[in-house]
């Protein structure tokens, strides 16, 4: 697999891994469970942790654009 497409999955799993943590918030919100909660925004900040090194690896160029 060419390491473009690799990356493209990885972002992709991690967007999803975003939209499910925002569910999962949303939920717990609801529910009014505090301690889900705090395990949802800790759970979606880690994914943005998780992204911002491989959106700045996309960016920057260092793979092929193909």
């Amino acid at each position: 697999m060419k390491p473009i497409n690799q990356h493209r999955f990885q972002l992709l799993g991690w967007v999803l891994f975003v939209f499910s943590a925002l569910f999962f918030i949303t939920s717990s919100f609801s529910a009014g469970d505090m301690v889900s909660m705090i395990g949802g925004l800790l759970f979606l900040f880690a994914c943005f942790v998780f992204l911002i090194p491989l959106v700045s690896t996309m960016r920057s160029g260092t793979t092929p654009s193909s």
